[in-house]
């Protein structure tokens, strides 16, 4: 909380600033209503969260046939993708109401710590394709790339629409990334394992570009 109250005060002494910053490779999609601080805030999301949403894109592309369906920990590579897709999609959305699950989504899927039951069983047995993720993937990585470009500074300020979080909701971005970066290294894990193929570690990649496959 006082973190967020310091964020929120840099942001508002700033708000009405003009100084130019010497940034490389501007994003022009921001707005000019920016703040330079809150500009580059911004821009430094963009570029993690692009960089943490390119390694799964490898990771995910690396795997063959058999490490898709490939366990660890009782839950299939392909599950353990779904589910950081699901959370991170779930996330980046304004609140619960407006989210809705991929036309391929299977109940409960998602969370394979919560339904250890017959019907996860039963999903299991039916893996999302690979084209299916990588679709998927993509639109995440768009709607990543929306809610920061939507950022304003009243946003540092804004209770989190997930309350049982109990973090405010200049969390939110940060605690995604966290997530995704942690499921990517337990994805790298099995493909490293399994097919003695190491992903590559990426810098930043701005969320703006959009992929290209």
């Amino acid at each position: 909380m006082k973190y967020s109250l310091v964020m929120l005060f840099l942001l508002s002494c700033l708000a009405f600033s003009q100084p130019s910053l010497n940034v490389a490779n501007p994003v022009s999609s921001f707005s000019s209503q920016d703040s330079p601080l809150l500009s580059e805030i911004k821009r430094s999301y963009s570029r993690q969260v692009g960089a943490a949403f390119k390694m799964l894109e490898h990771v995910i592309d690396n795997a063959n046939d058999t490490t898709w369906t490939a366990r660890i920990s009782n839950v299939p590579f392909w599950q353990i993708c779904y589910h950081v897709l699901w959370f991170t999609d779930y996330y980046f959305h304004a609140n619960q109401a407006t989210f809705q699950p991929q036309s391929f989504d299977m109940e409960g899927i998602h969370n394979y710590w919560v339904y250890p039951d017959s019907q996860m069983i039963e999903n299991q047995k039916h893996p999302i394709s690979k084209s299916n993720m990588k679709a998927y993937c993509k639109f995440v990585r768009q709607k990543a790339n929306q809610f920061i470009q939507n950022i304003n500074v009243t946003y540092f300020a804004t209770p989190s629409p997930f309350e049982w979080h109990g973090f405010p909701k200049i969390d939110l971005v940060d605690y995604n990334l966290r997530h995704l970066q942690h499921h990517v290294g337990q994805l790298d894990i099995i493909v490293r394992r399994d097919q003695n193929i190491g992903n590559p570690w990426i810098m930043f990649d701005d969320l703006s570009e959009t992929p290209k496959n």
